[in-house]
């Protein structure tokens, strides 16, 4: 795929995933696509994630730990089959009523137009304390 391609189909993804519609999201990643977020055990969507299996349980986590959830992902840069995104997120933790409100940064890898790979970069610290560790 072209670069504008790949760089449509994460928009796309941040789209989906903005208005709710996990499902699109889902379609769009490769059937043994890796998700990589590293950080404490405080935060319930820290770890290695693989398959639309691992995604979905992701996605999952997020949704059973924190409600009021947005993205805003600009600039959008890309080369060859790598897309990456910076911007910000905001989240409510449901259990402390503390918010997240975090740069965010994802480096994707595309091929034959689905994600094979996402490295999610937060700030760890600020979503750890958010769950009260």
């Amino acid at each position: 795929m072209s670069e504008q391609a790949n760089l449509a189909l994460v928009q796309g993804l941040y789209d989906a995933f903005n208005r709710g519609d996990i499902a699109a999201v889902l379609n769009s990643i490769d059937a043994e696509a890796d998700l990589e977020f590293e950080g404490p055990k405080a935060i319930p969507w820290a770890g290695n994630w693989h398959g639309r299996e691992g995604w979905t349980g992701f996605f999952q986590a997020i949704g059973g730990n924190a409600d009021e959830i947005s993205v805003d992902m600009r600039p959008f840069a890309a080369q060859a089959d790598r897309v990456v995104s910076a911007g910000r997120y905001r989240a409510r933790v449901k259990r402390t009523g503390q918010w997240i409100d975090s740069p965010l940064v994802h480096l994707w890898t595309i091929r034959n137009g689905l994600v094979v790979k996402c490295v999610e970069l937060t700030n760890t610290a600020t979503e750890a304390a958010a769950f009260g560790a």
